[in-house]
C-alpha cells in the first residue's frame, strides 16, 4: 500500500551512569514525543533496557536522542558509553517481558494506581531536573569566574594602560616645559638686544642732532 508506514520493534540495550539519575523518565518523555511505544526498565547489572515499537526512523530518532554524554566523573547526571539496538529478526532480540499500551516505566511493581504511577515518574523527574540543575550550576560558576578572571586582567591592563598615558603625560608636560623655558630664555635675550640696539640708535640720532 503506497505511504504506508511499516512498523518495527526493538530491544536496546543503554550502559553508562544511567540508573538513579532520571534516565527511565527521559526515555519515556522521548519515546512518548516521537509517538513510538514500549517499555523501559533498570536491569540488574547497571544497564536500562529498552524495547520499543515504531517506524524505524523513529526508533532511529530515539537512539540518537537516548545517547547523553554527561561528565563521567559526575555520577550524578547522566552518561551513556553504549547503546546497542537489536532488531526484531536479529540475535540478542526478546520480546516485550509485559504487555504495554503506550510507552510506559516499568519499575518492577505488578500493579501500579495511576497516581502511584505519576509519584514515580515526578521522583524520576526530580533526579533529572536535579542533575540538570547541578550541571547549569557548575557551568554558571565556571562562566562566573571566567569572566571575573577577564574583568581582572582588564582591568589590569587597563591600569597599567593609566599608568603609561600618565607617564607619558608627565614627560610631554616636562618637555613643554623645558621647550618653552628655552624660548623664554630666547625671547628675553632677543627683548635685551633690541632694547641694546634702540638706546645706541637714539643716542647717536641726538648727538647728530
Amino acid at each position: 500500500m503506497s505511504g504506508a508506514v511499516f512498523m518495527v520493534k526493538a530491544r536496546v540495550i543503554a550502559d553508562g551512569i544511567v540508573q538513579g539519575v532520571g534516565y527511565r523518565a527521559l526515555v519515556k518523555q522521548i519515546a512518548r514525543q516521537l509517538g513510538l511505544k514500549g517499555l523501559v526498565r533498570n536491569v540488574e547489572d547497571t544497564k536500562v533496557e529498552i524495547f520499543c515499537e515504531g517506524p524505524v526512523s523513529k526508533i532511529n530518532g530515539l537512539l540518537r536522542k537516548i545517547d547523553i554524554k554527561g561528565r563521567p566523573e559526575d555520577y550524578m547526571s547522566v552518561n551513556v558509553t553504549d547503546i546497542k539496538c537489536f532488531w526484531e529478526g536479529e540475535d540478542g532480540y526478546q520480546e516485550a517481558w509485559k504487555p504495554y499500551r503506550g510507552f510506559e516505566v516499568d519499575y518492577g511493581v505488578e500493579r501500579l494506581s495511576a497516581f502511584e504511577e505519576s509519584t514515580l515518574d515526578d521522583h524520576e523527574f526530580g533526579k533529572l531536573y536535579f542533575s540538570g540543575f547541578r550541571n547549569e550550576l557548575k557551568e554558571f560558576r565556571e562562566d562566573t569566574n571566567t569572566n571575573f578572571k577577564q574583568m581582572t586582567e582588564k582591568f589590569v591592563g587597563f591600569r597599567d594602560g593609566l599608568k603609561e598615558f600618565r607617564e607619558e603625560a608627565n614627560m610631554n608636560f616636562k618637555q613643554m616645559a623645558e621647550k618653552y623655558g628655552d624660548i623664554s630664555k630666547e625671547l628675553k635675550a632677543f627683548r635685551e638686544t633690541i632694547e641694546k640696539f634702540l638706546e645706541k640708535f637714539f643716542a647717536e640720532y641726538e648727538r647728530k642732532k
